[in-house]
Formats: structure tokens, sequence, C-alpha cells
């Protein structure tokens, strides 16, 4: 991300300001405007025309029953707006969703995570933290139409087929030697697969990934066997 102008709203201003330094820090070229709560958060975007993300804290002052985010979905409906909280449960994460945020950045995240949620928003995907698919079977505990808007954001949604193939044998334990072999493939295409595939569930790492696309249900026997190892 480099040549954006983003908008961090929260009404603490250590918090606010350290994000700030966070986001300068991880990205080129950014400018990081402020606003300390949903009535100054508006006023910026109205004297600021090119605004290209909006970081916007849950329990600020304005927001009551999200009607800050859902005034600003309103006025400016292609500006992507991220939800800042240190909530963690998993109806309150998607019903920011509902009400038209593109993502939900839990402020205990770390720098990498924030800087993977950022990118993958601006790229136009919506970024929901790992947690919401790990805790407690979220995919088969909802009601049908919840588990539907659930899975519409499911982050195996964006692996490629070939992805999907490689992520299978990885969660076998199988390195990327081996990988490479069961597919025919050459072991740096192997390796930028896995860091695609990284990035794209939000991993940090192969044991990581292997969880998360376990528990958002991707069985192990979805790849055929050609009987070549």
């Amino acid at each position: 991300m480099s040549a954006k102008r983003v908008l961090v709203a929260d009404d603490h201003t250590l918090f606010r300001r350290g994000l700030g330094l966070v986001l300068l820090n991880l990205f080129d070229g950014i400018e990081v405007l402020e606003a300390q709560d949903a009535d100054e958060a508006l006023a910026v975007l109205e004297r600021q025309a090119d605004i290209d993300l909006v970081l916007l804290d849950l329990a600020m002052p304005g927001m009551e029953g999200f009607a800050g985010l859902r005034l600003i979905r309103e006025r400016w409906p292609d500006l992507p707006v991220v939800m800042l909280s240190a909530v963690t449960n998993s109806d309150d994460i998607m019903a920011t969703i509902r009400a038209g945020a593109r993502g939900y950045i839990l402020k205990s995240s770390s720098d990498e995570a924030l800087k993977h949620a950022l990118l993958l928003v601006l790229s136009g995907e919506t970024y929901l933290p790992s947690q919401i698919f790990l805790e407690g079977g979220m995919l088969g505990a909802q009601p049908a139409e919840e588990a539907a808007q659930i899975a519409s954001e499911n982050p195996l949604s964006r692996l490629t087929d070939r992805q999907r193939d490689v992520l299978v044998l990885l969660m076998e334990g199988q390195s990327n030697k081996e990988i490479a072999r069961e597919l025919g493939l050459l072991e740096s295409t192997i390796k930028a697969h896995v860091k695609m595939i990284l990035n794209k569930l939000n991993a940090a790492n192969r044991t990581q990934a292997a969880m998360i696309a376990s528990a958002l249900g991707l069985p192990t026997a979805a790849l055929p066997r050609s009987g070549v190892r």
C-alpha cells in the first residue's frame, strides 16, 4: 500500500497516535489523519475527498448501534471502513460486517496481521479475524442464513484450485519437496503457493494454516490420488 490516505478514528489518543505510527512504519508514502469520535470522523471525511480507507473504533462516542458506521457507508458507499475493537465475540464481529464494514481488526493483532488485513481490504476483499472460524465450529453452529453469510467470507474461497491441492497435502504433513513430487511441480512453485496460502488464510505458519483449513471444513481426502508419491 503506497500513496494512500487513511483516517484513524478512536477516542483514545495514545492508541490512535500509536496506530498511526505503526501504519507509517508498515507502509511507504502513507498519510494518516485522525479523529477522536464519529462526528469528527464525518467532518474530516467532508473536508477530505480523497481518503482511501477508514479505521473506525467500534466503541468510541457516536458509534452507538453502528450509527457512525452506517452513516459513513450511506454517504460514501465506495469507501472501505474497517472496524477496530478489543471485542472477540463472533456475533459482534458478524454484526459489523452486516452493518457495512469491510473488515474487523482486533486491537490485539500483530503488525503483520494488521498489514495483511489492510492490504486485503484495499484489494476489494473482506477481512475477518481467523478466530471467527476457529471458535466453536462457527460454520456448523450457526443458523442456515448465518452460516451462508460466514461461508461467503470463508478465506478458503480465495484459494485457487492448485492452492487448494497444495493445502490438502500440507494438511497431511507433507514437505514442499513431497508436495512437488505429488503434484508434478517444481519445489520453488510449491514454496510460492504456500506463501500465498499463508497470506490468504492470515496464517503465521504451515501448522496454523492447516488448523484454519481444518476448522473451515477442508477435507484431506479432497485431492484425488494418482498413486505416485
